[in-house]
């Protein structure tokens, strides 16, 4: 009787947890953006896949004043409801501050929210981030990388296809107390194209090891003149051919912003169907 009376408490502590995980991945998905929007002067597609019931990705988009539109992503080290725990705070953090205002606004909420990371995470917590708003009427993107895999900025220049990594910024958030970051703005034309994306697309591996890599994805981008969902699927195609029976082993993240004209934002688009790319 003792033994499958401890046997009933250590079943009902792994169904209570299995629970509370469920509950938490629920509001983790709640909290993200639809799969595609369209915003004025973006088009966007978006993909979210956490490799447990918890991810530590995240992502946001929303809108800001005058028509601009903020779009975040990052990834927290660790994994499970603590790495989840932290993600709810930084995203808390991106909503209620003011970084869009102006660069050096930018660059004070961003080394705040460092600052406020290593006094309230353990040492083992930390974040990367790359967090940028678009100005529709200016065509401009403006940034700060935190220590987060590069975005890549693709532009049509006559037959060739120019593509710039945005890596202007700081370190990782909740390392170093007295990190400065630093703003930058960059021009962005119709037909140009943002993606941001986790650690999980690049360092996705095949069955003999060899991972994904950003070359690859830089000569796929380079060949795309596609709507941002077309693109979201070619780049899921790609991945799932090139790992084949691996699969994902951490958590994935691609965000996909088009920009268009003004004029163009709310134009009807019919989406494609699924794009299959042979192995």
């Amino acid at each position: 009787m003792v033994v499958a009376g401890l046997g009933f408490r250590s079943y009902a502590r792994g169904k209570y947890m299995e629970e509370q995980l469920e509950i938490a991945g629920q509001v983790q998905s709640e909290l993200l953006p639809p799969l595609t929007e369209k915003y004025v002067g973006v088009h966007l597609a978006t993909e979210y896949t956490p490799a447990e019931q918890v991810g530590d990705d995240f992502y946001d988009v929303f809108r800001l004043k005058d028509e601009q539109i903020a779009l975040v992503t990052g990834d927290v080290s660790g994994k499970g409801v603590n790495a989840a725990l932290l993600m709810g705070v930084i995203h808390g953090a991106v909503r209620s501050s003011l970084w869009s205002e102006s660069p050096s606004r930018h660059e004070s909420e961003s080394q705040q929210l460092n600052r406020l990371l290593c006094e309230r995470a353990s040492g083992e917590r930390y974040a990367s981030m790359f967090w940028c708003y678009h100005d529709p009427i200016a065509h401009t993107l403006s940034y700060v990388n935190a220590g987060h895999c590069p975005p890549l900025l693709t532009r049509k220049s006559g037959s060739k296809v120019e593509i710039f990594r945005l890596h202007v910024g700081g370190p990782v958030l909740g390392v170093l107390p007295n990190a400065r970051y630093e703003h930058a703005t960059v021009q962005v034309s119709t037909g140009d194209l943002l993606l941001m994306y986790s650690d999980g697309l690049v360092e996705a591996t095949n069955p003999h090891g060899e991972e994904y890599g950003e070359v690859r994805l830089r000569e796929l981008l380079a060949t795309l003149t596609k709507s941002a969902d077309d693109i979201r699927r070619v780049l899921l195609a790609s991945l799932a051919a090139f790992s084949g029976t691996t699969g994902l082993r951490d958590n994935l993240t691609i965000v996909v912003a088009q920009f268009i004209s003004v004029e163009d934002s709310f134009a009807k688009t019919e989406l494609s169907p699924d794009i299959q790319i042979a192995e």
